[in-house]
């Protein structure tokens, strides 16, 4: 995905308040569902919004995801980092057992 198209993205998603970044495959997989799939898309959107409003609501991973946090939007699970400085970085949106390396 290009630079440009990932950051126009970026800009829908964030709710403006919490810089917002993602990881590109992730990125190439919701603008796909952007072009594809309105409505999961307006789902994983909420969902985002949500996790720039209060990311530290969302549940804390251990194991080899310790740092990370995850958020399940129907059967796709977001993983995420969350730093005050940085903001939120999306590192995967995938299926269930496939985000959690399963």
């Amino acid at each position: 995905m290009d630079f440009q198209k990932r950051q126009e993205l970026e800009r829908i998603l964030s709710n403006g308040n919490t810089p917002l970044r993602i990881n590109d495959s992730t990125a190439s997989e919701i603008y796909r569902m952007y072009n594809k799939d309105g409505n999961y898309f307006n789902r994983v959107k909420k969902a985002v919004e949500r996790i720039c409003y209060n990311p530290e609501q969302s549940e804390k991973l251990t194991g080899r995801l310790r740092g990370y946090r995850s958020k399940h939007v129907g059967s796709k699970v977001i993983i995420f980092s969350y730093d005050r400085q940085e903001g939120v970085y999306i590192k995967r949106l995938d299926e269930h057992d496939s985000a959690y390396g399963i």
